[in-house]
């Protein structure tokens, strides 16, 4: 079923390039991406040439872009912000806002019918399905008359799953590092404990923390009613920077040339699964986890019986003044991720790259041309600040002693939102508008840049789009694979057992799924 819906797509995909042959044509004919030079570009890795120039700016220009529309989010057709980019790029800017559910059906309907917008997000695994379509503009040969954009991104979000020499989209980009532990630094002291040194924080001062937490009345109620670790039924829940401490990899690892999955690192199972289980014989970690979701295991922090929780800056702001309701001496520090017995660590990161802010390949090569202008000038400073946070005068004002006053305007028209939901350079500071507080602006700064210096990457580079037996089976593998670290965790079985469990993951196709990744990483390098 899948390979025939994916025959038919391509098909209609086929059928919509033919029938706007008309702009594929006139772009070669222009001297588009077919007339060029190619060099290495040192910046993103593909080619770059003399590409013709053939758009002036003089001719207006009507542009189509489709964000995705979240929590009843969008424009209106008279938005402050639309008129300003009509008038300084000299287009007519629809905007196709479409719900956030039924974005990627709707795409697909679109790329059937041949009516793809001329600047829309699409996921790893269209962006994968698509590019030999032609559907997709090669940006390689245009990076070099666009430096603002061509540096707006890491090298490796650039390449990420183009084919070699190619440039087929932009990184649609997410806060990489947004997370960190929070603490509760009030029970640490209560608990008669040291503050935790950056430097030095390791798993056994974790371990003496949280069993603090659990047995020493942290909240000094005179009550046994604390949880020292909180995780969920998945082992997901704060365990991301216990799992790069023992060595595990962030789902994926790249060693040696070769890509290799967590669930076949014997050693770091067992040395992660061992802490767990301690924690769990002595008392330290949660008794009833194997019932408790994600959800739940937060909403035990956020009602004062746990006191660590991973979240980004707001999460720590907003919690503290909960927490206070609750205890008015609750305070919340970051926590550096703690130092594993080989001196790894790392906060968890998320793949970024792997989905794309695509322009049309089959339109008009003035069109394409003018929306990288756009896009060059919105990575600017001066771009970023605008399209977060509006115009002056209307979505904010400046007031006698020089700051700045966000309007009522500001959460009616929403001016961040196609920054945030749709295109944005690299910069983790998406919550820093002109209003905001500097002692805010500066807090958000720090805390980013400490979750910063502790990546703990995923390495697959989003290549299992590639893997039919991934797409398959992953996710009952890992159910599979879970079920057994649970019962070592809780005693069930012996530490030794996971073993067996990498043998079966491997047997039921892990070993296959491994092969067609490291087949997908091969081609796309060029070997």
């Amino acid at each position: 079923m899948r390979k025939s819906l994916a025959i038919m797509l391509a098909t209609f995909l086929a059928a919509a390039v033919m029938a706007g042959c008309s702009g594929n044509a006139s772009n070669k004919a222009s001297g588009g991406s077919e007339a060029k030079t190619q060099t290495a570009s040192p910046e993103a890795g593909g080619t770059t040439g003399s590409v013709e120039v053939v758009d002036d700016g003089t001719e207006k220009l009507t542009l189509t872009f489709m964000p995705e529309s979240w929590s009843g989010g969008k424009w209106r057709e008279d938005h402050p912000t639309i008129k300003y980019l009509n008038e300084k790029f000299n287009v007519d800017l629809k905007i196709m806002w479409t719900d956030g559910p039924t974005y990627k059906d709707k795409l697909n309907v679109m790329a059937a019918s041949g009516s793809l917008p001329d600047l829309y997000r699409v996921t790893s695994d269209n962006f994968g399905k698509w590019q030999d379509e032609e559907v997709f503009l090669d940006l390689a040969p245009y990076l070099d008359q666009y430096p603002n954009l061509a540096n707006a991104f890491p090298e490796e979000q650039w390449k990420m799953l183009s084919p070699q020499g190619k440039i087929y989209g932009i990184p649609l980009w997410e806060i990489e590092n947004r997370d960190s532990y929070q603490v509760r630094a009030d029970w640490i002291r209560n608990a008669g404990l040291p503050m935790p040194s950056e430097e030095t924080f390791n798993v056994d001062e974790f371990y003496a923390i949280m069993k603090a937490f659990a047995l020493d009345d942290p909240d000094k109620n005179g009550k046994k009613d604390t949880i020292g670790f909180a995780t969920d039924n998945t082992l997901g829940s704060n365990t991301a920077q216990l799992r790069a401490a023992f060595g595990l990899a962030n789902g994926w690892k790249l060693e040696d040339g070769q890509l290799l999955p967590q669930f076949v690192q014997s050693k770091e199972q067992k040395d992660f699964l061992s802490y767990l289980r301690k924690m769990y014989e002595e008392g330290i970690m949660d008794k009833d986890f194997l019932s408790r979701t994600g959800a739940n295991t937060y909403e035990l922090f956020q009602a004062g019986k746990s006191g660590i929780w991973t979240h980004h800056p707001l999460g720590l702001r907003t919690d503290t003044e909960k927490l206070r309701g609750i205890d008015p001496s609750a305070e919340l520090i970051q926590l550096a991720p703690p130092i594993g017995p080989t001196g790894l660590r790392g906060n968890p990161t998320g793949l970024t790259g792997a989905n794309k802010v695509v322009v049309n390949g089959t339109i008009d090569p003035k069109k394409q041309q003018r929306i990288l202008k756009i896009l060059d000038w919105w990575v600017t400073d001066e771009g970023t600040d605008i399209m977060k946070s509006g115009i002056e005068g209307i979505h904010y004002t400046k007031e006698a002693d020089g700051t700045y006053k966000a309007t009522d305007l500001v959460e009616t028209d929403l001016p961040r939102i196609m920054n945030n939901w749709f295109f944005k350079r690299a910069d983790p500071n998406l919550g820093t508008f002109r209003w905001t507080e500097p002692e805010i602006a500066d807090f958000d700064n720090t805390f980013n840049a400490n979750n910063a210096k502790y990546p703990w990457k995923p390495e697959s580079g989003g290549l299992e789009i590639y893997s039919e037996t991934y797409n398959q089976k992953w996710n009952d593998l890992s159910t599979k694979f879970t079920e057994a670290q649970l019962k070592i965790v809780i005693g069930q079985e012996p530490v030794d057992s996971i073993d067996k469990a990498i043998e079966e993951w491997k047997a039921g196709g892990g070993d296959r799924i491994i092969q067609e990744m490291n087949d997908a990483y091969a081609k796309l390098q060029g070997k």
